[in-house]
């Protein structure tokens, strides 16, 4: 009786235990995320300026620490948070359109443009679907601020990208799978700090 009972008992406990594991989880992430999201949030302020367009900004300064820990830990950007991100960005762009009565075709160009290309990468093997996607809502959402964001996201992202995989090679002598989502979103970041000083 006593083998059974002792299944029974771990069967009973285990989801609370999982639950509770799970909940320490979130709650230590948000000890890091919460305060770099709002230190991006401030950021797109400063870079985006108060208007409508500051939006799509707002939403990836809420989700880029979540997206950084999921690509590093899991090689994946997940859907969930990158697509939302055309929708934000595309509500700015609408809202910024009809009170100003111009659209911003330069955001829309960038976003197929560096969509295209990124697609291409990937078809060759050299880039994930979900670097793709994000590519595209950084695109979006700087090309509403200014092309030069976009530029300086796509450079910044592959100089530190290759950058890292030298020093991975020179360490390790194999740079092994580089997680490309977090590279991205430092470039574009560090060039949305940098639109005030232009």
């Amino acid at each position: 009786m006593s083998a059974p009972s002792s299944d029974l008992t771990r069967r009973r406990f285990a989801p609370r235990h999982q639950g509770d594991t799970r909940g320490r989880r979130r709650r230590s992430r948000l000890l890091w995320q919460a305060p770099l999201a709002l230190t991006l949030a401030g950021i797109a302020v400063l870079g985006a300026g108060v208007r409508f367009e500051l939006v799509g900004c707002l939403y990836l300064a809420a989700v880029t620490p979540e997206l950084c820990r999921v690509d590093l830990a899991e090689h994946r950007l997940p859907n969930a948070l990158v697509l939302p991100g055309l929708v934000f960005a595309g509500v700015g762009i609408v809202f910024g359109w009809l009170r100003a009565g111009d659209l911003s075709w330069s955001a829309v160009l960038c976003a197929v443009a560096i969509g295209a290309f990124f697609a291409l990468l990937s078809v060759a093997g050299g880039m994930g679907m979900g670097d793709v996607k994000l590519a595209m809502v950084l695109a979006l959402t700087g090309g509403a601020v200014s092309v030069l964001i976009v530029v300086g996201t796509v450079m910044l992202g592959f100089v530190l990208a290759g950058a890292t995989a030298l020093a991975r090679v020179a360490s390790r002598g194999a740079s092994g799978d580089l997680a490309f989502g977090p590279y991205l979103l430092g470039g574009f970041w560090a060039s949305l700090a940098l639109v005030p000083l232009s």
